[in-house]
């Protein structure tokens, strides 16, 4: 019997370990020291990290080749883009503005005008952002060399491997990421966006559609840290939302929206169809960068070429909204652009916003077309249907988006609607 004991692998030695008060006898061990002593040993093997698919020294030192060789590529590649990136970043110039926007904001007087200590705020805060990714790049990049150097042939050293391994490729999309913000080097494209977003052909169906790509560009925006927020939202009849525009906030948020302009259209089963038929959607998106009062007071917009409409805001806000006329919407005449706030909770400031937008768009057509007068812009106004889509989201009887003037295409269609659009924008 002692000897069936003893025959017995070390995981069943656990498993027939008796509780107190259990019918099942303990093997017949001479002494309890000597249990005592083979469960220890037990716990000790259980406890040594063993690595998944690894069954042998061996094997291990294959992985080991396998995973220094690509490190070691990585590093070798990644070095030279550090380096001129980081000449980009101008380190020297970035540290002696942080010190001297933080001495200027340690001023007793600096928070006596609010407007203007924000902005400083902002700039100490972005340079201070570009010390701070520069620098992680160099430590990425440090801890891979030194895990390298120091690596053995042991299963420690392949998960030290592993790991900086993940960093470098998380250090390869930073670099992509920057070298395409270095690319932004239009006058506007630094600043924020103004993003309107209207439905177009198809009824309630684009109207929903309209209102999952505003879902889209939302989870764009918080995905790289923007601040978003609502000007105006008119919903529809039955689902989905005719109009709305959204304020991103951000560094480089009209750099990496400009491109959205145009017609989007969709090709799915329709919900809204009891049969369940394939239908075609279309919706059209504005941008306009959100420009400082310097820049929309060079523009001067003579009353006679505004015709003015307001209506009631609705939704949330109590009565001033819902029973006082405290929407506005606006049309430059000579153009034909107009914009629609509901913002504010009062008409002046709603007139005056909308205002700033007008001024937006024009200077931005006013750029596309080489206009040197207001006179000479003819509007920019293309319909949302057919023939006119810059972009097209097919969900039926295959999964493709496609971008009809780059030709870049995915089959992952759910994640750009998810806000994966870095490979379009």
């Amino acid at each position: 019997m002692a000897g069936y004991w003893l025959a017995l692998p070390s995981f069943l030695c656990l498993l027939v370990t008796p509780r107190e008060g259990s019918s099942i006898s303990r093997p017949p061990f001479r002494a309890k020291t000597e249990w005592r002593l083979h469960r220890a040993k037990l716990r000790h093997y259980l406890s040594i990290p063993q690595v998944p698919g690894l069954r042998s020294r061996q094997s291990v030192a294959c992985q080991l080749t396998a995973d220094a060789g690509s490190v070691r590529k990585l590093v070798h590649s990644l070095e030279g883009r550090v380096d001129t990136n980081i000449q980009h970043v101008n380190l020297p110039f970035q540290e002696a503005e942080v010190e001297r926007l933080e001495a200027e904001s340690s001023i007793k007087t600096f928070w006596d005008e609010p407007e203007k200590a924000q902005a400083v705020m902002t700039k100490l805060n972005r340079h201070k952002a570009s010390l701070q990714i520069a620098r992680n790049w160099q430590v990425l990049l440090e801890d891979a060399k030194t895990a390298l150097e120091i690596c053995g042939d042991d299963p420690e050293s392949l998960e030290l491997l592993q790991e900086s391994q993940e960093n470098l490729w998380i250090l390869e999309k930073e670099l992509n990421a920057f070298e395409l913000q270095v690319l932004l080097t239009g006058p506007h494209d630094s600043k924020g966006a103004l993003l309107t977003l209207i439905s177009g052909a198809g009824g309630t169906e684009a109207q929903d559609w309209a209102q999952m790509l505003q879902r889209m560009y939302l989870r764009f925006a918080e995905g790289r840290g923007y601040k978003v927020s609502t000007v105006e939202e008119m919903p529809g009849e039955e689902a989905g939302i005719k109009s709305a525009t959204l304020k991103v906030e951000g560094e480089f948020a009209y750099g990496y929206l400009k491109g959205e302009k145009g017609t989007h259209r969709l090709v799915r089963l329709s919900p809204f169809n009891a049969q369940n038929k394939r239908q075609t959607s279309f919706a059209k998106v504005e941008i306009m960068p959100i420009l400082e009062e310097q820049e929309l007071s060079d523009i001067d917009i003579p009353d006679s070429d505004l015709e003015v409409t307001t209506m009631r805001s609705g939704g949330a806000g109590g009565q001033n909204v819902n029973k006082v006329e405290t929407g506005v919407r606006m049309r430059h005449i000579p153009t034909g652009i107009s914009v629609r706030c509901t913002q504010e909770r009062t008409q002046l400031q709603n007139k005056r916003i909308a205002l700033e937008m007008i001024k937006a768009k024009l200077i931005v057509v006013q750029e596309e077309q080489r206009a040197k007068e207001l006179e000479e812009i003819k509007g920019d106004l293309i319909e949302a249907a057919w023939g006119t889509q810059v972009r097209n989201y097919v969900f039926q009887p295959y999964k493709l988006v496609k971008d009809t003037r780059t030709g870049h295409e995915t089959s992952r269609a759910q994640d750009v609607l998810d806000g994966d659009l870095i490979d379009f924008v």
